[in-house]
Protein backbone atom coordinates (compact mmCIF):
# COMPACT_ATOMS: atom_id res chain seq x y z
CA UNK A 1 0.00 0.00 0.00
CA UNK A 2 1.50 3.32 -1.07
CA UNK A 3 0.33 6.32 0.87
CA UNK A 4 1.94 8.90 -1.38
CA UNK A 5 -0.11 11.96 -0.39
CA UNK A 6 -0.22 11.05 3.31
CA UNK A 7 3.56 10.64 3.42
CA UNK A 8 4.03 13.97 1.66
CA UNK A 9 1.76 15.57 4.24
CA UNK A 10 3.89 14.13 7.06
CA UNK A 11 6.95 15.82 5.55
CA UNK A 12 5.21 19.13 4.75
CA UNK A 13 6.51 22.11 6.74
CA UNK A 14 3.06 23.74 7.07
CA UNK A 15 1.59 20.53 8.49
CA UNK A 16 4.49 20.00 10.86
CA UNK A 17 4.31 23.60 12.11
CA UNK A 18 0.54 23.35 12.70
CA UNK A 19 0.93 20.02 14.51
CA UNK A 20 3.65 21.51 16.74
CA UNK A 21 1.41 24.51 17.50
CA UNK A 22 -1.47 22.18 18.33
CA UNK A 23 0.66 20.04 20.61
CA UNK A 24 1.89 23.18 22.40
CA UNK A 25 -1.68 24.45 22.86
CA UNK A 26 -2.78 21.07 24.23
CA UNK A 27 0.21 20.31 26.47
CA UNK A 28 -1.75 21.21 29.63
CA UNK A 29 -5.07 19.84 28.32
CA UNK A 30 -6.57 17.15 30.57
CA UNK A 31 -9.02 15.93 27.93
CA UNK A 32 -8.36 13.92 24.77
CA UNK A 33 -5.59 15.32 22.62
CA UNK A 34 -5.37 15.68 18.86
CA UNK A 35 -1.76 14.77 18.20
CA UNK A 36 -0.31 12.31 15.70
CA UNK A 37 -1.37 9.28 17.76
CA UNK A 38 -5.04 10.32 17.52
CA UNK A 39 -4.77 11.17 13.83
CA UNK A 40 -3.32 7.76 12.97
CA UNK A 41 -5.81 5.96 15.23
CA UNK A 42 -8.67 7.57 13.28
CA UNK A 43 -7.15 6.47 9.97
CA UNK A 44 -6.59 2.91 11.12
CA UNK A 45 -10.02 2.57 12.67
CA UNK A 46 -11.67 4.04 9.56
CA UNK A 47 -9.95 1.43 7.40
CA UNK A 48 -10.90 -1.41 9.77
CA UNK A 49 -14.56 -0.39 9.81
CA UNK A 50 -14.59 -0.04 6.02
CA UNK A 51 -13.10 -3.52 5.59
CA UNK A 52 -15.54 -5.01 8.08
CA UNK A 53 -18.53 -3.45 6.31
CA UNK A 54 -17.33 -3.99 2.76
CA UNK A 55 -17.00 -0.25 2.06
CA UNK A 56 -14.44 0.62 -0.59
CA UNK A 57 -11.98 3.21 0.67
CA UNK A 58 -8.78 4.60 -0.81
CA UNK A 59 -6.17 4.27 1.95
CA UNK A 60 -4.28 7.39 0.84
CA UNK A 61 -7.45 9.49 1.02
CA UNK A 62 -8.33 8.10 4.46
CA UNK A 63 -4.85 8.62 5.91
CA UNK A 64 -4.53 12.08 4.34
CA UNK A 65 -7.92 13.15 5.71
CA UNK A 66 -7.06 11.72 9.12
CA UNK A 67 -3.76 13.59 9.28
CA UNK A 68 -5.48 16.85 8.41
CA UNK A 69 -8.92 16.57 10.04
CA UNK A 70 -8.02 18.33 13.31
CA UNK A 71 -5.42 20.77 11.92
CA UNK A 72 -7.87 23.64 12.43
CA UNK A 73 -7.90 23.14 16.19
CA UNK A 74 -5.12 25.74 16.46
CA UNK A 75 -7.50 28.44 15.23
CA UNK A 76 -10.36 26.96 17.24
CA UNK A 77 -8.34 27.37 20.45
CA UNK A 78 -6.81 30.75 19.59
CA UNK A 79 -9.64 32.45 17.64
CA UNK A 80 -12.81 30.53 18.48
CA UNK A 81 -13.33 29.34 14.88
CA UNK A 82 -14.92 26.02 13.89
CA UNK A 83 -11.97 23.68 13.40
CA UNK A 84 -13.57 21.68 10.58
CA UNK A 85 -14.09 24.85 8.50
CA UNK A 86 -10.75 26.56 9.05
CA UNK A 87 -9.05 23.16 8.98
CA UNK A 88 -10.45 22.49 5.52
CA UNK A 89 -8.89 25.76 4.32
CA UNK A 90 -5.51 24.89 5.85
CA UNK A 91 -5.77 21.36 4.45
CA UNK A 92 -6.44 22.77 0.98
CA UNK A 93 -3.23 24.79 1.20
CA UNK A 94 -1.22 21.79 2.42
CA UNK A 95 -2.69 19.51 -0.25
CA UNK A 96 -1.72 22.05 -2.89
CA UNK A 97 1.79 22.28 -1.43
CA UNK A 98 2.23 18.49 -1.62
CA UNK A 99 0.95 18.28 -5.21
CA UNK A 100 -2.31 16.48 -4.50
CA UNK A 101 -4.63 16.30 -7.50
CA UNK A 102 -7.85 18.29 -7.38
CA UNK A 103 -10.22 15.29 -7.42
CA UNK A 104 -8.41 13.58 -4.53
CA UNK A 105 -8.09 16.88 -2.63
CA UNK A 106 -11.83 17.47 -3.03
CA UNK A 107 -12.60 14.09 -1.43
CA UNK A 108 -10.16 14.71 1.44
CA UNK A 109 -11.57 18.20 2.07
CA UNK A 110 -15.11 16.78 2.03
CA UNK A 111 -14.21 14.30 4.77
CA UNK A 112 -12.59 17.05 6.85
CA UNK A 113 -15.60 19.37 6.48
CA UNK A 114 -18.04 16.63 7.50
CA UNK A 115 -16.11 14.88 10.26
CA UNK A 116 -18.16 16.54 13.02
CA UNK A 117 -21.54 15.24 11.85
CA UNK A 118 -22.88 11.71 11.62
CA UNK A 119 -24.42 12.10 8.19
CA UNK A 120 -27.50 10.34 6.89
CA UNK A 121 -26.06 7.03 5.71
CA UNK A 122 -23.87 4.73 7.81
CA UNK A 123 -22.34 3.15 4.71
CA UNK A 124 -20.50 6.23 3.43
CA UNK A 125 -16.82 6.90 3.98
CA UNK A 126 -17.71 10.21 5.65
CA UNK A 127 -20.01 8.50 8.14
CA UNK A 128 -17.41 5.82 8.91
CA UNK A 129 -14.75 8.50 9.39
CA UNK A 130 -17.02 10.32 11.87
CA UNK A 131 -17.62 7.05 13.72
CA UNK A 132 -13.89 6.22 13.82
CA UNK A 133 -13.07 9.68 15.13
CA UNK A 134 -15.48 9.14 18.02
CA UNK A 135 -14.44 5.52 18.70
CA UNK A 136 -10.72 6.30 18.69
CA UNK A 137 -10.74 7.15 22.40
CA UNK A 138 -10.78 4.83 25.40
CA UNK A 139 -12.89 6.87 27.79
CA UNK A 140 -12.81 4.25 30.52
CA UNK A 141 -9.07 4.92 31.02
CA UNK A 142 -9.22 8.70 30.80
CA UNK A 143 -7.97 10.62 33.82
CA UNK A 144 -10.44 13.43 33.07
CA UNK A 145 -13.60 11.29 33.06
CA UNK A 146 -15.26 13.25 35.85
CA UNK A 147 -14.73 16.59 34.09
CA UNK A 148 -15.59 15.40 30.57
CA UNK A 149 -18.69 16.88 28.95
CA UNK A 150 -19.30 13.89 26.67
CA UNK A 151 -22.59 12.22 27.64
CA UNK A 152 -21.89 9.03 29.58
CA UNK A 153 -23.85 6.86 27.12
CA UNK A 154 -21.64 8.05 24.23
CA UNK A 155 -18.36 7.29 25.95
CA UNK A 156 -16.19 4.43 24.74
CA UNK A 157 -16.06 1.88 27.52
CA UNK A 158 -15.09 -1.12 25.39
CA UNK A 159 -12.88 -1.83 22.41
CA UNK A 160 -15.04 -1.70 19.31
CA UNK A 161 -14.58 -1.59 15.56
Amino acid sequence: MMLETANRILKNSTFRLKLEELEELEKERIFCGHGLEHLLAVARMTMLICIERGITADEDIVYSAALLHDIGRVEEYTQGLHHETVGAETAQRILSEVGCGSKKAEKIIGIIRSHRSEGDKADTLEAVFYEADKKSRMCSFCKAQDECNWPYEKRNKNIEV
